[in-house]
């Protein structure tokens, strides 16, 4: 008999992490009649590491073919696994009419990436604006701004836009959706700071269509939290006084009873 001889091959098989991605799909209207703009890019992530995606929207006014930033708008930060697809959308409220370029960028994975360039004009439209029969209510942290909306009528596509804020800080516009008459919706957006410091910020809280509009301002301040530790030994301390009155009477009730047996025995032998 022949001998057969075994070879065993060990096969390591090495997959690359890769960040990328595409564009399939923009949207940035040419023409506004002086309600919001939105800036859409669509994003779809082609590559192995799942990143949280955010549009920025860089806004030029051309006056005399000489471009002056006027606004920078950010969307919501959203995560996309790969092969996902999502909708990254900005937005801007334009109170005057004008010639504007728009330059987009994608923020993800610690990466920046040239995103759609174009340009729009906003003209001065008949669209009657009225004051939104809202109620705001506001409540702010050290990253997010906390809305509670509570209506007289049904409202659809109300947006909320951050209009002056700190610059170097990061704060998402938001679309807020519909809210719906007698029936509270609160609303969370977030923002970052360079470095944080309590500051005044203005909000334009209006309707696509340019129907309703409020504008809503605040101070930013840190959210005072009660820390979990002072409220245990203040019951703690509370415990320790209720328990050392307690005690203090029973000793006192105790001596109380010595001396009323202490008085009927000496009756007593008499």
């Amino acid at each position: 008999m022949i001998p057969s001889a075994v070879a065993t091959v060990q096969v390591s098989v090495y997959v690359f992490s890769s960040i990328d991605g595409r564009i399939p799909h923009s949207s940035i209207p040419e023409e506004v009649n002086n309600t919001p703009q939105s800036f859409l890019v669509v994003w779809e992530n082609t590559g192995s590491v799942g990143c949280r995606f955010r549009l920025r929207a860089d806004i030029y006014e051309i006056i005399n073919n000489t471009k002056k930033q006027v606004y920078t708008s950010w969307s919501e930060e959203t995560p996309i696994e790969p092969g996902g697809q999502e909708n990254l959308i900005a937005y801007w409220y334009p109170k005057s009419p004008g010639n504007f370029t728009v330059r987009t960028f994608l923020y993800y994975c610690n990466s920046i990436g040239d995103g759609p360039l174009a340009n729009f004009t906003v003209f001065t439209s008949n669209i009657t604006t009225k004051r939104a029969p809202l109620e705001v209510k506001t409540e702010s942290t050290e990253s997010y701004v906390e809305f509670r909306f509570n209506s007289e009528e049904n409202i659809n596509d109300l947006v909320i836009i951050p209009r002056g804020y700190p610059v170097g800080w990061i704060f998402d516009s938001k679309s807020a959706g519909r809210i719906e008459k007698g029936k509270e919706k609160m609303v969370k957006l977030d923002y970052e700071a360079s470095i944080w410091k309590e500051s005044n910020v203005s909000f334009d809280i209006v309707t696509l269509d340019g129907k309703f509009y409020k504008q809503e301002k605040i101070t930013l301040r840190k959210k005072r939290e009660f820390p979990i530790y002072h409220a245990i030994i203040i019951v703690l301390v509370t415990v320790i006084i209720i328990l050392s009155i307690m005690l203090i009477r029973y000793k006192k009730e105790g001596v109380k009873l010595g001396d009323r047996e202490g008085s009927n025995g000496n009756s007593g032998s008499r």
